[in-house]
């Protein structure tokens, strides 16, 4: 079975570099924790890895917020335990909810007073062609809030 968690660990790699994420230790620790049936010690994920328990530590901090990646002790223990949730759908489905909250509603909310503001005030070509991105960018915003909008209406039909 090991050469099964490799050619996993070796997918998800090719996974993350295709989207621009260059560290393997992050992508080979999100797949030993996705592929572990129980929760595993973060110990022991730094002895399997080869780095020490503060890198694992920190990759793993970076990856919680994201992956739904939790962090448990078990009683009477000292070691840390990670798991995280196995569904696929869901953490797409809550990538995507944030991306709306964080993002499109910001956006929405205040960049239109911001621009607003601002083209009173642009005086130069310069000025007047960075408010034209920023208009820009808010069209594509609205366009993207409608993309995750049906995203997320066929996440909720498929559950």
């Amino acid at each position: 079975m090991q050469e099964l968690d490799n050619q996993i660990i070796n997918l998800f790699q090719e996974m993350g570099h295709g989207q621009g994420m260059k560290d393997s230790l992050m992508m080979t620790i999100f797949a030993k924790i996705y592929l572990s049936p129980e929760p595993i010690a973060m110990e022991d994920l730094a002895k399997e890895t080869g780095y020490s328990l503060a890198s694992v530590s920190n990759k793993v901090n970076m990856l919680a917020p994201i992956m739904h990646i939790k962090k448990t002790r078990k009683p009477g223990s000292k070691k840390i335990f990670i798991t995280m949730e196995k569904n696929i759908m869901d953490i797409w489905k809550d990538a995507m909810t944030k991306k709306q909250e964080f993002v499109i509603n910001n956006v929405k909310e205040k960049l239109p007073n911001i621009l607003k503001e601002y083209k009173t005030k642009a005086k130069t070509q310069e000025d007047k062609k960075k408010i034209k991105i920023m208009e820009n960018y808010y069209d594509q915003i609205l366009k993207l809030e409608t993309i995750i909008n049906m995203m997320l209406e066929e996440f909720n039909k498929i559950k």
